[in-house]
C-alpha cells in the first residue's frame, strides 16, 4: 500500500451531518405535500436566524463540506486483488454519502505529512485527501502530480490508454471500436504537441513540473512492488508518462465532458421514418414551458442570434428533402474505408456494451446569495457515473498566489471544481451542440475526394494500426475460452479528414465528417480554469470564463454575497437556412455564421430573484433544445430542474448551508415529476373510477420518496405504482405517432435518473389529457396487480433500487442505493 503512514489521521470528527439529515430515514410519512413543506419551512427559518445572527466580521469561506464516493483512493495492492483490498480509503466514504454525511473540506485539514523532495509537502487529511503545498508554484504542482499519482497509478494508465485509442490492447478486441473512435476524432501525437507548445509559458511550467511527480511515482513503483497497483498484472508495468500522454487526457476531458456527439444521424432515421411534421412533434427546437437558468428577465440570450420561427420552420422544409435524399449509414460505420471484420462485428454492439472510463453525465447546481449581509451558499454536484474509483479525485493545492481545494480528473493539473479562499464555484455539462455533422459528396470512384465550394477537395488520411490482445481476466474462465476464443492480433484502418473534419461513417457515395468547434482549442480551457482558481471575486470569475472553449456551465459565489451564471464555451453560430437537427450538406451552402461573442453567451450576475440553480436544463429562454446532445431537455416544464427550482425557491429569505443541504436531500430522493405532476394527477382523479382511481389515490398519497422503505427494506407503494404509470402513459401517447414514436419510446430514463422521465415519458406527461392519464391508470393497474399478485395497494411494494457502481479495476464496492445526486458533492457557505 504506497506511503500508509499517511493514512493514520482519525477521520470520526471530520464527518459532518445535517440534522435534517439524521432524521430522515426514520419520519414517518406525512399525508399531505403542503404540510410537509409548511414544517420544513419553520425549522429552516429557525435554523436561519440563529446562523446569520452568528456571522463572523471577516470575509471568506465560512464553511466548506464534500464527499466523495466511495473514497479517495484507488488502490488495490497485488494480494488484495482477489477481494478488492488495499488503501483504508478505497471505500470509506461509501457509508458516509448513503447517511447523507459530508467530511470538512475546509482549507487546511490536519493530517499526516510527508516530503517527497525539498520544497514540497503533502499533508493528508483523515479520508487520505492530500493538501499539497510548495515553496514554489513548480513545486505545487509536482506535488500534486506525485500525490495523484500515489492515488490513482492505475486509473491514470486507463486513461491514457482510453484518451489515446489504445485499450484493446490490454482489454481486447471488444475496445477496438471505441478505440477507432478515439484515434479518429482526436489527434495525433503531433497535433497535441503543437498545442502544449501554444499554451502560455506558465501553463506549460505547470504540466511539465505535474508531469515530473507523476513519473517520480511511477519510478517509486517499479522499485518498490508492494506500491504498485494490483491491475499492473494485467496493464503491465507502468512506463513513464509523456506530456502528450497528458495532453490527450485533458483534451479527451476538455472535448466529451460538457456535451456529446451530435444525434443527426438517429434523427435522419427519424425524419425519414415519419415525415417531418411528426418528427418536428417529437424532437421540437422548443417546447411551452422550458425552463432556463438565466431568468427571463435577466436576457433572452438566444442561440442563433436573429433567426425566427418562420426561419426555423423554413429550414425543416429545406432539410427534410435533402436529408430524404442521402444513403445513411448504418450504426456499426465506423468511417474508415475498408473496416475489417473484427472491427466492424464489434461497432454497435461494443460501444453500447462498454463503459468509456472517462464520459459525459448529468449534473445540478445552486447558488443563492446575499449581497446586503455580504452573505452566499454554494452548492455543486457532477453525476459523472458511479463507479470505484470515481472519475474525479479529490485535491488541495498550496502556492504563491494559489490556496484552492476541490476536485479534479487524474491528469489534469487544475481544480475544476471547488473553492479558495473567497470564492466557491460548480460546473454541469453545458449539452450545447458544439459540433455539427456534414455529408461531404465523394467523387465517384475516389473515396478520398470530395466536393466542396465547386471544387473538389482531397481529404487528409492517414494509416494508423490497432493491436488488440485478450484481457487477462478472460483467459480464466476456461468454458468462456471454448465457448468463444479470445483474438489477438493487429490492423491497419485508413482514417481521413475533411474540411470539416473527421470522418465518422459512409454509405453510398457521401463521407459524413464532424465539425468540432473546439477542433485544436481543447487545451485552453485550462488557462480559463487556472485563472477561476485564483479568483478573488465573482467578478473574477466572469473575466475567467471568456477564456473558457469548453461548453461547462459554471456558476460561482464569493464572500460578498455575489453570485453568477455562465454558459460559455465556443458556441457555433449555426446556419439560418438549415435545420440544426439534421446533417449539413458539406458542399460549403451551410457553413457556420460563425462563433457567439462573450457578450452573446448566455450569462446572469445577481439577478434579482437572488437564486440560481442548474440541473443540465437550458441555460437561456432563447436557447433551442433541439440543438445539443442532451434532446431529454425536451421536456419542458417537466423537466427535473423544476423540482429543484421549486425547493431552492422556499429557501431564498434563509439561504443557510443546513437549508440548501436539506435541499438537496430532498431533491436526491424525490421522483421529480411527481410533485410536478400534481396538478394533471389532480385532475385525472376527478371523475376516474377504479381501477384507474385506485392507481392515482395511491401515487396522490406517496410524496414522492424512493429512499424511505419499510422494516422489509421495501419502499412505498407510490414508488412502482408511479414507474408503472409513467410507463403506460408513454405506450399510450406514443400510440398515434407511429414510426416517430418509436424515437422516443425508450422506455425508461438512464441509470443515473431512474425516477426521472424519459423522453416518451415526459412526451405523455405534457400532452395526455385527463381522460389519457386515466386509460393509462387503468393501465398500470391491470400490470400492478398481475406483478404483485395482488389488486391491493398496499401489495405493491418494490425493494430500494440500487446502484449499479462499476469498476475500472480491481475495486469491489460495497452496495449503494439509489440516489439522483452527483459522484462528489460540494457544499460552501461564504461570508463576512
Amino acid at each position: 500500500m504506497p506511503s500508509s503512514k499517511a493514512y493514520s489521521t482519525c477521520r470520526c470528527a471530520e464527518l459532518r451531518e445535517p440534522a435534517a439529515s439524521r432524521r430522515v430515514e426514520q419520519r414517518t410519512l406525512i399525508e399531505s405535500p403542503a404540510v410537509r413543506r409548511r414544517a420544513i419551512s419553520v425549522v429552516l427559518t429557525i435554523v436561519a436566524a440563529w446562523a446569520l445572527a452568528t456571522v463572523p466580521a471577516q470575509a471568506g469561506i465560512l464553511r466548506a463540506e464534500s464527499i466523495l464516493p466511495p473514497g479517495q483512493s484507488g488502490f488495490v495492492g497485488v494480494t488484495g486483488l482477489l477481494s478488492g483490498s488495499g488503501s483504508p480509503h478505497l471505500y470509506d466514504q461509501q457509508q458516509p454519502f448513503i447517511n447523507f454525511q459530508r467530511k470538512d473540506a475546509m482549507l487546511d485539514q490536519p493530517g499526516s505529512e510527508s516530503d517527497p523532495r525539498p520544497g514540497v509537502k503533502i499533508v493528508r487529511d483523515g479520508f487520505g485527501v492530500p493538501s499539497v503545498s510548495g515553496d514554489t508554484v513548480a513545486d505545487a504542482w509536482w506535488g500534486a502530480g506525485y500525490a495523484i499519482a500515489q492515488d490513482r497509478l492505475a486509473q491514470l494508465e486507463i486513461f491514457r490508454r482510453a484518451t489515446t485509442g489504445h485499450l484493446s490492447e490490454v482489454l481486447g478486441a471488444g475496445y477496438l471500436p471505441m478505440d477507432i473512435a478515439t484515434r479518429r476524432d482526436f489527434y495525433t501525437s503531433a497535433e497535441l504537441a503543437q498545442m502544449m507548445a501554444r499554451l502560455p509559458a506558465d501553463m506549460q511550467q505547470r504540466y511539465a513540473s505535474y508531469l515530473g511527480g507523476v513519473n517520480a511515482w511511477v519510478d517509486h513503483v517499479l522499485l518498490s512492488p508492494a506500491d504498485l497497483p494490483g491491475e499492473f498484472a494485467a496493464l503491465g508495468l507502468p512506463t513513464q508518462f509523456s506530456l502528450t500522454d497528458l495532453a490527450a487526457i485533458g483534451v479527451f476531458l476538455a472535448r466529451t465532458t460538457p456535451n456529446g456527439d451530435g444525434s443527426e444521424l438517429a434523427n435522419a432515421h427519424a425524419l425519414d421514418a415519419s415525415g417531418a411534421s411528426a418528427f418536428n412533434t417529437i424532437l421540437p427546437l422548443r417546447v411551452a414551458g422550458q425552463i432556463s437558468t438565466v431568468p427571463r428577465a435577466n436576457g433572452v440570450f438566444p442561440s442563433v442570434p436573429g433567426r425566427t420561427p418562420a426561419q426555423e420552420r423554413a429550414a425543416l422544409r429545406r432539410s427534410a428533402p435533402y436529408v430524404s435524399s442521402l444513403p445513411l449509414p448504418t450504426a456499426a460505420d465506423l468511417g474508415t474505408e475498408s473496416p475489417t471484420t473484427t472491427a466492424s462485428a464489434a461497432g454497435t454492439s461494443a460501444r453500447a456494451r462498454l463503459v468509456s472510463p472517462i464520459h459525459v453525465g448529468g449534473s445540478s447546481m445552486v447558488a443563492i446569495g446575499d449581497r446586503v449581509h455580504h452573505h452566499a451558499v454554494l452548492f455543486s454536484e457532477p453525476e459523472l457515473g458511479f463507479s470505484a474509483p470515481e472519475e474525479l479525485v479529490e485535491l488541495e493545492v498550496h502556492a504563491p498566489g494559489l490556496d484552492v481545494r476541490g476536485v479534479t480528473a487524474a491528469g489534469a493539473p487544475v481544480i475544476a471544481i471547488g473553492h479558495n479562499r473567497h470564492v466557491a464555484w460548480g460546473l454541469t455539462s453545458g449539452l450545447t451542440q458544439t459540433n455539427s455533422l456534414y455529408a461531404e459528396k465523394l467523387v465517384p470512384g475516389h473515396p478520398e475526394e470530395y466536393q466542396f465550394n465547386g471544387g473538389v477537395r482531397q481529404m487528409d488520411c492517414r494509416n494508423e494500426t490497432f493491436s488488440y490482445r485478450p484481457a487477462v481476466t478472460s483467459l480464466l474462465n476456461p468454458a468462456g475460452l471454448l465457448k468463444s476464443p479470445p483474438q489477438s492480433g493487429s490492423q491497419t484502418l485508413r482514417l481521413c479528414r475533411t474540411v470539416h473534419g473527421p470522418v465518422q461513417a459512409r454509405a453510398g457515395g457521401y463521407a459524413y465528417a464532424r465539425r468540432y468547434a473546439t477542433w485544436m482549442r481543447e487545451t485552453d480551457t485550462i488557462t480559463g480554469l487556472a485563472a477561476v482558481d485564483t479568483a478573488a471575486s465573482v467578478a473574477d470569475v466572469d473575466r475567467a470564463t471568456a477564456l473558457l472553449t469548453w461548453n461547462e456551465n459554471i456558476m460561482a459565489a464569493d464572500d460578498g454575497g455575489h453570485i453568477g451564471y455562465w454558459h460559455p464555451g465556443l458556441l457555433p453560430v449555426m446556419p439560418t437556412a438549415w435545420d440544426e437537427r439534421l446533417p449539413f450538406p458539406g458542399s460549403g451552402e451551410a457553413e457556420w455564421q460563425g462563433l457567439l461573442r462573450v457578450a452573446e453567451r448566455p450569462h446572469v450576475i445577481d439577478p434579482k430573484q437572488r437564486w440560481l440553480a442548474n440541473w443540465n436544463n437550458i441555460p437561456s429562454q432563447g436557447w433551442t433544445t433541439g440543438n445539443d446532445p442532451a434532446s431529454e431537455r425536451v421536456a419542458g416544464g417537466f423537466f427535473r430542474v423544476g423540482w429543484l427550482d421549486r425547493l431552492v425557491r422556499g429557501i431564498v429569505s434563509s439561504p443557510t448551508l443546513n437549508a440548501l443541504e436539506a435541499v438537496i436531500h430532498t431533491a436526491g430522493t424525490t421522483a421529480q415529476q411527481r410533485p410536478l405532476a400534481e396538478p394533471q394527477l389532480r385532475r385525472a382523479l376527478r371523475g376516474a373510477s377504479a381501477p384507474a382511481a385506485t392507481v392515482l389515490q395511491t401515487i396522490l398519497a406517496w410524496d414522492g420518496s424512493y429512499s424511505r422503505v419499510d422494516a422489509h427494506g421495501t419502499t412505498d407503494p407510490g414508488a412502482p405504482a408511479w414507474q408503472e404509470l409513467k410507463g403506460q402513459a408513454q405506450r399510450l401517447a406514443i400510440a398515434p405517432l407511429g414510426e416517430a414514436g418509436k424515437v422516443i419510446a425508450a422506455g425508461v430514463p438512464n441509470p443515473e435518473h431512474v425516477f426521472d422521465v424519459s423522453l416518451g415519458q415526459a412526451y405523455a406527461l405534457r400532452t395526455l389529457s385527463p381522460a389519457g392519464y386515466r386509460a393509462a391508470a387503468a393501465a398500470a393497474f391491470s400490470a400492478l396487480s398481475s406483478r404483485y399478485h395482488s389488486s391491493e395497494p398496499s401489495a405493491w411494494r418494490a425493494p430500494r433500487v440500487m446502484v449499479n457502481q462499476s469498476a475500472q479495476g480491481a475495486e469491489q464496492p460495497p452496495p449503494m442505493p439509489f440516489f439522483d445526486r452527483g459522484t462528489w458533492e460540494q457544499f460552501v457557505e461564504l461570508g463576512q
